[in-house]
């Protein structure tokens, strides 16, 4: 994937790690290629178990190691389970590669040095001030003006 998306790791993409379509893609993506590698591993650990499994039976070995689950055991439903998620991901992650390149390319915002101050940063994480005094929908009349009326 990395060589489709021209970068030596997923780390690399641009945009990684920003607060943008380009970050949540390529955080996506990374997400995706460990969940791929996680499941490759599996596969790996299974067949390998599963290698060693059918070399007593080609062997001949399999006599001396009866089993009553059978030969395959759960090994076989996982090993399918494991290949048809792997196949699952692998299509999620090239879909994820031809969104991520179908992107415009990626233009970090200048940071000004105004706009990354500690004064700005501390201003923009505040919740807005309100104001103590309650508006009313209509205004007051003078307290005064409401006893001429009422005489």
């Amino acid at each position: 994937m990395c060589v489709r998306l021209q970068v030596a790791r997923l780390a690399d993409l641009p945009g990684r790690g920003t607060d943008t379509v380009h970050g949540a893609i390529a955080d996506q993506l990374a997400s995706q290629a460990r969940r791929l590698d996680d499941v490759q591993t599996r596969i790996v650990h299974l067949a390998d178990a599963l290698r060693g499994d059918l070399q007593r039976v080609v062997d001949g070995r399999d006599a001396e190691e009866p089993s009553i689950n059978g030969l395959l055991h759960n090994t076989a439903p996982t090993l399918d389970l494991l290949a048809a998620r792997r196949t699952e991901l692998h299509r999620s992650l090239t879909d994820l590669v031809e969104v991520y390149k179908g992107l415009p390319p990626f233009a970090a915002a200048p940071v000004t040095a105004e706009a990354n101050s500690p004064r700005r940063r501390a201003a923009s994480t505040r919740a807005p001030r309100q104001s103590t005094v309650l508006a009313s929908p209509t205004p007051l009349a003078p307290a005064n003006a409401m006893r001429t009326r009422a005489r």
